[in-house]
């Protein structure tokens, strides 16, 4: 197997910090693999060699053993959402995804959260955030603008909080917050 995430110039950048501690102390990785359909692997390939590469580099980050491995994959297709933890506390997400419209581009992304820090090479601007939305099909791609500029607003953030006071849908969240009370695990 191919363990090409260990080269990843973002991997490495997390390993360093790691080891000089500037960002505190690692907490969280998010492995993002998307790839058109025409670019798509075998299943058998997309698994042991594509997401178990990204497995390999979040053990590798970590430097833990694995404590916990959840994946949700769609029956038939190579797309798939895992959850994993290690046994010294850190998370790793992976989202891969090798079923997109033939016209949207490869993208690949690693995101590492810090207790004092954030280091990806996934863009924070342009057309991952609300001014920019990209629909595609396999025919077309569209990079869409966000049908209204006229609200003032700092940050993609605060412009979505402005639209829900707006016309916002209220729920009771009672159960949504029992949820996340049953749910958490935070370190002391």
């Amino acid at each position: 197997m191919k363990c090409f995430w260990r080269n990843h110039p973002v991997l490495q950048a997390v390993m360093e910090h790691r080891k000089t501690g500037t960002c505190g102390r690692l907490c969280s990785l998010r492995f993002t693999w998307q790839r058109p359909k025409k670019k798509g692997t075998d299943e058998q390939t997309f698994l042991y060699e594509t997401f178990a590469a990204a497995l390999d580099g979040a053990g590798y980050a970590a430097e833990s053993k694995f404590a916990r491995l959840e994946i949700e994959k769609v029956k038939g297709r190579n797309i798939l959402f895992a959850c994993c933890s290690f046994l010294n506390g850190i998370t790793a997400e992976f989202e891969l995804n090798e079923a997109l419209p033939d016209t949207m581009p490869d993208t690949c992304f690693l995101k590492a959260n810090f207790t004092h820090g954030h280091i990806t090479n996934q863009p924070v601007v342009g057309f991952f955030n609300e001014e920019g939305m990209v629909l595609a099909s396999d025919e077309k791609l569209e990079q869409l603008i966000a049908e209204r500029d006229d609200i003032v607003a700092v940050g993609v953030i605060d412009q979505m909080m402005k639209r829900f006071g707006e016309n916002g849908v209220f729920i009771d969240a009672a159960k949504l917050e029992a949820l996340i009370r049953e749910n958490i695990n935070e370190e002391a």
